[in-house]
């Protein structure tokens, strides 16, 4: 029931059997000069616990759970690593599997620096 999603505009509100969430204006990198990543753990924390209370809410137990990010590679490479990292550690998912996950679809990430 938890997806992730590469959208070029944000989802309408209301649809009845799906939560969309975006943590793209959220959890920012502070670069230093043109790095862009990867998000450092408090912010994996952050998110994991977003994550987590939405998974468990009673109000969105029947609805599938969607993580989109926009169409800024950087926030998409971003994006994969938290949604990547959250699969490892919560639903304990081999770094192999979710490495095929996040690159289902032809998707090709631009590699931080």
């Amino acid at each position: 029931r938890l997806y992730f999603a590469i959208l070029c505009q944000k989802p309408k509100s209301g649809v009845a059997n799906t939560h969309y969430f975006c943590v793209d204006n959220e959890l920012v990198y502070e670069n230093f000069y043109g790095d862009f990543g990867p998000l450092n753990l408090a912010m994996v924390y952050k998110y994991c616990c977003k994550l987590n209370k939405k998974l468990k809410s009673f109000s969105l137990i029947k609805k599938k759970i969607v993580h989109y990010t926009g169409f800024d590679r950087k926030k998409q490479a971003n994006a994969a690593f938290l949604i990547g990292s959250y699969a490892i550690i919560y639903l304990k998912e081999s770094p192999e599997d979710v490495y095929r996950l996040v690159l289902a679809g032809s998707v090709s990430y631009l590699p931080f620096r």
